[in-house]
């Protein structure tokens, strides 16, 4: 297999997991989360204070500053506590997002599923 084959290959199994990913998380939560809001809950956990500005969001989550707009926009839509939204001190202009106590909770529920789901799909890595 050429290293353009095993790219190809490597590349429709990652968009397969995805879709194994995007599905579990769907079924998984009672807001049908997707996988970009799995992530953005992810690293909101990860940070320090469980919060980061919504401008450094686009890099993390590899989308475009409108897109982690609508996203957050359609959490706070859903009404599903998971996270809230504070201004800046030092800039008004700017926000926080930030995972509330509910978000931890369902991330660590979601978190859970998805490393079962990986468990038994990541086979061909090794």
């Amino acid at each position: 297999m050429t290293y353009l084959e095993k790219w190809f290959d490597f590349n429709r199994r990652q968009v397969e997991l995805e879709a194994l990913l995007e599905q579990t998380i769907a079924e998984q939560s009672d807001q049908s989360l997707t996988l970009k809001e799995f992530y953005l809950l992810h690293f909101l956990n990860q940070s320090q204070e469980k919060s980061l500005r919504q401008i450094d969001l686009p890099d993390k989550l590899h989308l475009s500053p409108s897109a982690v707009s609508r996203m957050v926009a359609r959490l706070e839509a859903k009404n599903c506590a998971l996270l809230s939204r504070r201004c800046c001190d030092q800039d008004k202009r700017a926000s926080f997002i930030c995972l509330t106590k509910e978000g931890q909770t369902t991330l660590a529920y979601l978190q859970k599923a998805v490393e079962e789901r990986l468990e038994t799909s990541l086979d061909f890595i090794s």
